[in-house]
């Protein structure tokens, strides 16, 4: 797991006549108060954060002034995945080559999952679609099938709209992994969390007849696999899905490239980030002050999920 490699990176950049005040926000997470750099300008497409900026002091350290806002209850580790997207725009590449190299891909696992729900929480869909790419391509290099404790966690313990694309993506997950087969150790563990989780049932029963309605087999269709087109052919709609289909926007970009595909700009990025609030606001709607709800108060509208 990277620790602190990228925590000092601070953000440069002018002030911008946009943004009175320091161009730079100071961050400090957990309780062991770790300092993280963040250009303001990258903030502001998030509602969380802009209200964060109303009531945050200003310190002056070696002539540079900052903002400063305090997040003790945030894992430091999510967070310097956090703070590296919205420093760098890049995607988890790095991170994913070093936790293989460490032996830490589960590590990362977790603060992946705890970044999606925290881009979620703070409305930074562009931030939320990477992690969930992240997360992917960290199941598809590990050759994992769908982490029990992870469904436990998404439909025990997160807010359904926060981990919206999460759970449509355990639930493909689930499908893939079972393929029809009974029987095994793997589909006893997934029928108790059937039991467990009604909502998990329901959506799994969705996914499960729309491939049916699509001709498409569970278990050729593999959900780790991002295939680098939204518009698919057939053969290829059989072994993948599209590189948008956990993503926040696909409701606005049909069968069009991904919006993430090169730099967002801080204010490009905001602009983004309304556009998504207006076409797909049951998702994105501001949540300061509710975070764990029971999953059964909102489970995954049946017109939400795609096989295709």
């Amino acid at each position: 797991m990277l620790r602190g490699r990228f925590a000092d990176k601070r953000a440069s950049g002018s002030s911008s006549p946009r943004l009175a005040g320091p161009a730079t926000v100071k961050i400090i997470v957990g309780p062991d108060s770790q300092e993280y750099f963040i250009a303001r300008k990258s903030l502001i497409g998030s509602p969380y954060f802009r209200h964060c900026f109303e009531n945050a002091r200003v310190e002056f350290e070696k002539g540079e002034a900052y903002l400063v806002v305090i997040m003790e209850e945030q894992c430091p580790e999510m967070f310097e995945l956090f703070a590296y997207w919205m420093n760098e725009r890049r995607n988890f590449d790095k991170f994913i080559d070093v936790a293989e190299l460490d032996n830490t891909c589960t590590e990362l696992h977790w603060d992946l999952v705890s970044l999606h729900i925290f881009a979620a929480q703070v409305e930074l869909p562009a931030l939320q679609d990477a992690a969930m790419d992240a997360i992917q391509d960290v199941y598809l290099r590990c050759n994992w099938d769908i982490n029990p404790k992870l469904t436990s966690y998404i439909y025990e313990s997160c807010d359904p709209q926060d981990s919206c694309r999460l759970r449509k993506w355990i639930v493909a997950m689930t499908a893939w992994t079972l393929g029809g087969v009974v029987g095994t150790e793997m589909s006893s563990n997934i029928q108790r969390l059937f039991d467990l989780y009604p909502d998990f049932l329901a959506e799994y029963h969705i996914h499960t007849r729309k491939m049916a309605q699509s001709r498409l087999e569970c278990h050729f269709k593999n959900p780790q696999l991002r295939l680098p087109s939204n518009n698919l052919r057939n053969e290829e709609r059989q072994f993948g899905f599209r590189q948008c289909s956990f993503h926040t926007h696909r409701s606005i970009i049909g069968q069009g490239s991904c919006p993430h595909n090169g730099f967002l700009s801080p204010y490009s990025f905001a602009l983004h980030t309304d556009l998504y609030a207006e076409s797909d606001s049951e998702h994105t709607e501001s949540r300061f002050g509710s975070r764990m709800v029971s999953p059964s108060s909102d489970t995954i509208p049946e017109s939400d999920f795609e096989t295709s």
